[in-house]
């Protein structure tokens, strides 16, 4: 009897990554860092070590691809892409086991941060990265639809947006042949659901994201990876089946317990297979 063959995915998210100091106070970050990191210690070094131990994490695991799901940064600076690039470099995992796409947080300095991050800093990985709407990032047995779903708005508000064109170009390939057979995985940011409170969906939500509900529903092989809510998502979409997963904040773990979220691709699909830590 032949053995399935398995493919493992390793998931994580929420990184917020801080420009490099040398101290663990507060004090020389901007008003608008501080802002969005309320609640939060400003401690660059203990989140690059939270980074590269959920890095570790992941290639313990054997994974033979790492998604993480945007918000890589605090504020979308030059110097936190750079950080971020430094700590991604020292895992030493080839860039084209990475795919990355942007959050809320890394659209607030500019709407140019992430184009000029995949430009500088984070060029290694910009072939798997999110770039254009329908680009793939093709792995054999499963294919990545990373998805960059940032728009231009003050530190306040939180929210994403999946534009109509965006969605058109996932229903594309998600109606092409050359993917029915095997998982076709959408990496966005923000969940595709909706908030139950429909204000704090215009400030925190997807926009569109409608639509990729449908989206999923109507496609057996399509999933979601995604972030943004700090912890572990289950949504199950159609016939009793999960089709939108989300994983924990690594910004919010304990510096010596990564939480990295695992799934299967098996047989056409895909599952969730646990997390791992240190």
């Amino acid at each position: 009897m032949q053995e399935t063959t398995v493919t493992r995915i390793a998931h994580v998210s929420d990184v917020h990554m801080l420009a490099s100091r040398p101290s663990r106070s507060r004090a020389g970050y901007s008003m608008g860092v501080r802002f969005v990191s309320i609640g939060r210690p400003l401690d660059a070094q203990a989140r690059a070590r939270k980074f590269q131990l959920s890095l570790a994490a992941a290639k313990r695991s054997h994974a033979d691809h790492i998604v993480v799901s945007g918000d890589l940064t605090e504020i979308g600076s030059p110097a936190e892409f750079e950080a971020l690039a430094e700590t991604l470099h020292d895992a030493r995992i080839d860039p084209e086991r990475i795919t990355l796409v942007p959050g809320n947080h890394d659209a607030y300095t500019s709407m140019e941060a992430w184009k000029w991050a995949l430009a500088g800093p984070l060029a290694a990985y910009a072939s798997s990265a999110a770039t254009v709407p329908g680009k793939v990032v093709d792995r054999g047995s499963v294919a990545f639809l990373p998805l960059d779903v940032t728009r231009s708005q003050p530190l306040t508000r939180s929210a994403g947006e999946l534009t109509a064109s965006a969605a058109e170009a996932v229903e594309r390939r998600a109606n092409d042949a050359a993917f029915r057979q095997r998982p076709l995985v959408v990496v966005a940011h923000h969940p595709p659901f909706a908030h139950a409170v429909g204000a704090w969906q215009w400030i925190d939500g997807l926009a569109g994201g409608a639509r990729l509900m449908s989206l999923l529903a109507s496609f057996t092989n399509l999933y979601a990876l995604h972030g943004h809510l700090h912890y572990v998502v289950d949504k199950i979409v159609q016939l009793g089946r999960a089709h939108a997963f989300g994983a924990p904040a690594i910004v919010d773990d304990k510096e010596d317990r990564p939480r990295v979220r695992l799934y299967d691709v098996r047989d056409g699909g895909l599952e969730a297979a646990g997390i791992v830590g240190a």
